[in-house]
């Protein structure tokens, strides 16, 4: 990766409740001096929630731990399982038991280090404490920054299916060291673009370009801090205009209704934006068959998803045990799941598909 030194800061407008996600590359003290200016003089005391795996992986951790504990009162850190493994019910227990074993009271904080599944947990566990204490997150992964660590969305898993479980609670900010990317296995950078994608299709590309001005996904770092601040005001912009997904923020689920039920369905094999490439192809698929999606947008898309190492082929994916899952999809009302669908890159419509008509698209064998 090639060296950027510009920082970014983008404003998350909730009112009273507004916050900042900073990106760029920083050094821990000035880290550690902005959660701390966000978090509030009155703060009583800090947890710090770790990706373990990322914790033996990156030699960043430690001394952001360190500087956090010589700027805020009362730091501890706790190691969580790495991945997905940590968003289970029985590990929001464990936190939260220590949390209180530790002594944090109503104005004492959370702060995630790590990639989306650390944040889910360190804002559920967050939202949850107490009825809710403040929390900010240090998103480690390319996946986290661009997308989990944004919005105040938090949940964890249940066997039935991903993040059934779970409440809005908005951090007070958000820090990007794209520091941390450095580490991070080439298999989950990739997996992190098809949010960045995502993103282009579903309202703004000009990151489409972005990724056209540098084929086979040779991203440097000056680009990959352009794709993560674009895709980061896309969703500021729509949280801020529908903050719990009553109407325009659904839009940010286009991929997911299918690729949760994938990603679900692999016992999170698949990452999760390999799962939501697959999704966004499903779900262009499915606009093709109903006359919204133009080839060309499908055609599109699928050669700029390959193009960057995420999957695209659905041959053989969508089983009957993954339609299982999509029937009890949050985003399913009735015998009805809602989809978004892609008319043109920027332009996207919300439509309620029958169960049936699902099926008989995804299974028309019966199988």
């Amino acid at each position: 990766m090639s060296s950027s030194s510009s920082t970014t800061v983008v404003g998350v407008e909730l009112g009273a409740r507004r916050y900042d996600v900073h990106i760029g590359t920083f050094v821990p003290p000035a880290i550690a001096e902005t959660l701390a200016a966000a978090l509030g003089p009155d703060v009583t005391g800090v947890a710090v929630l770790v990706d373990g795996d990322l914790g033996k992986r990156s030699p960043r951790v430690a001394p952001l731990v360190e500087a956090l504990q010589a700027r805020l009162p009362r730091v501890n850190r706790y190691d969580l399982p790495g991945g997905e493994a940590s968003k289970t019910l029985d590990e929001i227990g464990r936190t939260t038991q220590w949390l209180a074993e530790q002594g944090y009271d109503r104005r004492a904080a959370v702060i995630g280090i790590g990639g989306g599944a650390t944040g889910d947990h360190s804002g559920f566990a967050a939202a949850v404490y107490l009825r809710g204490v403040r929390f900010a997150l240090c998103p480690t992964t390319l996946l986290a920054m661009v997308d989990a660590s944004v919005g105040g969305k938090t949940a964890v898993d249940l066997p039935a299916g991903k993040n059934l479980v779970g409440a809005f609670h908005q951090p007070r900010a958000v820090v990007a060291d794209l520091g941390f990317l450095e580490t991070l296995p080439a298999r989950e950078q990739t997996a992190g673009l098809a949010e960045v994608v995502k993103c282009g299709f579903i309202a703004d590309p000009s990151l489409l370009a972005i990724f056209a001005a540098h084929p086979g996904g040779r991203l440097g770092l000056d680009a990959i801090a352009a794709l993560v601040a674009g895709a980061v005001r896309v969703k500021a912009d729509v949280v801020a205009e529908d903050e719990h997904e009553g109407g325009r923020r659904a839009i940010l689920n286009f991929g997911h209704t299918i690729g949760h039920a994938l990603e679900a369905e692999s016992a999170y094999a698949l990452l999760h934006g390999e799962a939501v490439s697959l999704g966004m192809i499903a779900a262009l698929s499915l606009g093709e068959a109903r006359g919204i999606t133009p080839p060309a947008v499908a055609m599109l898309a699928r050669a700029m998803l390959a193009d960057v190492g995420l999957p695209v082929d659905l041959e053989g994916r969508v089983t009957p045990a993954v339609m299982a899952r999509v029937g009890v999809d949050k985003k399913r009302a009735g015998k009805k799941v809602r989809f978004v669908l892609c008319a043109a890159a920027g332009d996207t419509r919300l439509v309620d598909v029958g169960l049936d008509e699902l099926t008989a698209h995804f299974l028309p064998s019966g199988a």
